[in-house]
């Protein structure tokens, strides 16, 4: 039982359970069945890791995978419905690695278990690339393409032009300028 959920398992067999909740708002009295993602189901290991923000965090075991890993449900503002958030959610030494950033609220962070490390694959973890000099220039391109877009609305496509293109030539000057430095 929480400040604003109260949650009653009942087991279906010895691997599986159902999850009934009751809410605050109706006194807990009413109980409705935890409604999951079609592919997923609770099994007899489960953990209800935060309902400060009025939605559920719930981890539930993995029996498919070796490790002690699982999956991060987050509910809907009832608490009944239940989305998938995150999965291979460390748990260890009989604690999820489920943390509530207290001063920034509704920020979490979680520990994932990262199934491909050390077997030699040629991605980063969580599969991120490096960012180039190129994408920096782009980006900045970009911004500033924006920033005129919103103080020059009135601007002709003609105008937008050839702004871009001079400041294309400028960030090459510059680029050109400090590699010549080194």
């Amino acid at each position: 039982m929480t400040n604003h959920y109260m949650f009653v398992a009942k087991a279906i067999s010895s691997e599986a359970v159902k999850i009934h909740v009751s809410r605050a708002e109706a006194g807990f009295l009413d109980f409705r069945l935890a409604r999951m993602p079609k592919n997923y189901h609770i099994t007899d290991h489960f953990t209800v890791m935060d309902t400060s923000e009025k939605s559920v965090f719930l981890y539930v075991s993995d029996k498919n995978v070796r490790e002690p890993v699982g999956n991060l449900f987050v509910s809907d503002g009832l608490g009944y419905r239940f989305t998938h958030s995150l999965e291979n959610i460390i748990k260890g030494a009989g604690a999820v690695d489920f943390e509530t950033v207290e001063s920034l609220d509704g920020t979490y962070i979680a520990n994932r278990y990262d199934e491909n490390h050390g077997k030699g694959t040629n991605k980063a973890a969580g599969h991120l690339r490096e960012v180039t000099e190129e994408d920096i220039r782009e980006e900045e391109i970009a911004q500033a393409e924006r920033s005129r877009m919103s103080s020059g609305a009135n601007q002709s496509k003609n105008q937008r032009l050839t702004n871009n293109s001079a400041a294309k030539k400028g960030n090459r000057g510059e680029l050109e300028q400090l590699e010549a430095f080194d």
